[in-house]
């Protein structure tokens, strides 16, 4: 097993994240649940708005690191939402 230290710093060195990037893929990197929504990352994070993530989340997912592992409804909203998870947490 790889250690989660290693494959972050692998993934940082191979995509730069800007500040923002980097806290949230530190998160899904050092917590121990595999999936959270946008307004989980939020709420986890501290973040005011869940616009603070989301975009940054589709940004990763973008670069490979982070990816949609499926849908829930929102327990606030009542919405469908995505779920998400590093990519190399696949099982």
């Amino acid at each position: 097993m790889i250690h989660n230290n290693s494959i972050k710093t692998y993934y940082e060195d191979l995509t730069k994240l800007n500040k923002r990037e980097k806290v949230i893929f530190e998160f899904f990197c050092d917590n121990s649940e595999i999936m959270f929504t946008d307004r989980q990352v939020q709420q986890k994070l501290g973040f005011a708005e869940r616009n603070m993530v989301q975009p940054r989340v589709t940004e990763l997912i973008g670069k490979g690191l982070l990816e949609e592992a499926g849908k829930t409804k929102c327990q606030i909203t009542g919405k469908t939402v995505r779920l998400v998870r590093k990519t190399w947490e696949k099982k």
